[in-house]
């Protein structure tokens, strides 16, 4: 029913040691029945040993892009191997809380939902344990009608929390190689197609920020 996307741009041991915790948290999902996709998106020669290595109890494929080119191209090179329903994302230095999946998949097979994210954790000490929330509340942008009214002054969602249909990023041609906004971009172009979007009440994503490397 899904597949989780990760795309990694490795440059160091740090930057692997980020990827494990998000494969360890990805691993304590109370949901179980997913595929996982890692795109290694020109990292150095220790990221593969160390994924080849890491004891986990999820099946995971690695594909390799040897050229960066930027975020965009990274994750539209991964979602031709989905064949899934549904795709989630996780950004190799961030988070999923343990029932993050669970919750989406309870709640997407009794709603007709196109885009499905979550509420998020900040992270700003590269302590995985010191979580402050986001700054949206809660209860803000949850349904439909209040991020699409939203989403073209601000991006009130936060991708690494989406599920989203696969037929619905097909329809879209995937992602557009927009710097740093290529998931924003993604939401009003569905926004204007006419996808439903929904998210839940909860915070069940960790964004680290300061870990990652620019694409």
């Amino acid at each position: 029913m899904i597949t989780v996307l990760i795309c990694v741009h490795s440059k160091n041991e740090q930057n692997d040691k980020f990827l494990s915790e998000a494969l360890l948290s990805l691993d304590s999902q109370t949901y179980k029945d997913f595929k996982t996709i890692i795109v290694l998106d020109e990292c150095w020669g220790e990221t593969k040993s160390m994924l080849e290595a890491i004891e986990l109890n999820i099946n995971f494929l690695v594909i390799e892009r040897d050229k960066k080119e930027g975020l965009a191209y990274a994750k539209n090179y991964g979602l031709s191997f989905v064949d899934t329903e549904y795709v989630a994302f996780l950004d190799a230095d961030d988070l999923y809380e343990p029932t993050k999946l669970e919750k989406q998949v309870e709640f997407i097979k009794d709603n007709d939902v196109d885009f499905l994210g979550t509420h998020a954790w900040n992270n700003i000490n590269n302590n995985r344990k010191i979580k402050t929330p986001s700054c949206f509340d809660n209860n803000s942008y949850n349904t439909h009608e209040e991020i699409v009214e939203r989403l073209f002054y601000e991006n009130c969602l936060t991708h690494g929390s989406m599920l989203i249909k696969m037929e619905a990023l097909k329809e879209l041609g995937y992602y557009n190689h927009v710097v740093g906004a290529e998931d924003w971009d993604l939401w009003k172009r569905a926004s204007k197609a006419g996808y439903k979007f929904h998210q839940l009440p909860e915070r069940l994503y960790v964004w680290c920020a300061g870990s990652s490397i620019a694409r």
